[in-house]
């Protein structure tokens, strides 16, 4: 096994020390962005009721075109 330097084992520190923070801030905007993928849906979800039904309402009011 290769001796490392004070020098190389701080860089390697600092290294490990960033990488676990990276991965940290991405564990947590993933967290984010999952929680705000779950409220819009159930947002979307709520207002897709009533949007059913003004659809609906919509296409029965439009008259009836012929294909010809």
């Amino acid at each position: 096994m290769k001796r490392r330097t004070a020098r190389q084992l701080v860089r390697l520190l600092s290294d490990i020390r960033h990488a676990t923070h990276c991965s940290t801030l991405r564990a947590a905007a993933t967290n984010r962005t999952i929680a705000l993928a779950s409220s819009e849906h159930e947002a979307d979800v709520a207002d897709g009721d009533d949007n059913t039904d003004a659809t609906r309402d919509a296409h029965q009011d439009k008259p009836a075109r012929s294909r010809s």
